[in-house]
């Protein structure tokens, strides 16, 4: 082989491996920004999942008070606000989580949601005295008491929608 044979040789292997370095180089870094995006996603959901959890059982605990107060005739402007409050702030938190969360765990929270806002509902329409059929103090116990099983669910969902349960 002669040297200008051999020189164009190196030459092509030098610009071949320099081309390849780059495009290693920069593969590296596009799967490396898909791992990042990837985590940041799942850190997202967790986040979102925590909240609306802590929300609903929140709001739960705060409903419960409002019923205690109203079957013990105790109820108080600040028991009221901390129902409206906790009511506020799980909404906001569910408005969240339907734009965020996989369809499974939307059911789940979507059932959670529309009990609690059926006891809230109850609770004010007794509270104000416009009462409809069905309104009882008895029957806000009741399904106060019916929340613990969607909630439980909820979580359930939520813990296997994040990979940290197995399917029952």
């Amino acid at each position: 082989m002669d040297a200008a044979l051999a020189t164009l040789l190196v030459g092509i292997a030098g610009v071949g491996g320099t081309v390849t370095s780059g495009y290693l180089a920069q593969r590296a870094a596009q799967r490396s920004l898909g791992l990042e995006h990837e985590r940041q996603h799942h850190e997202n959901i967790r986040d979102c999942y925590i909240a609306i959890n802590s929300r609903a059982r929140s709001c739960r605990y705060a409903l419960a008070e409002y019923v205690q107060a109203m079957a013990t005739n105790t109820l108080t402007d600040e028991i009221r606000q901390n129902a409206a409050t906790a009511m506020h702030a799980h909404r906001a938190q569910y408005d969240e989580a339907q734009m965020v969360v996989s369809d499974s765990v939307l059911a789940t929270a979507r059932s959670v949601n529309y009990k609690i806002n059926v006891l809230y509902g109850m609770l004010r329409r007794i509270d104000c005295g416009d009462l409809r059929e069905g309104d009882t103090i008895q029957q806000a116990k009741r399904l106060l008491k019916e929340l613990w099983t969607p909630l439980q669910a909820m979580r359930e969902a939520m813990r296997l929608d994040l990979g940290v349960s197995e399917p029952h």
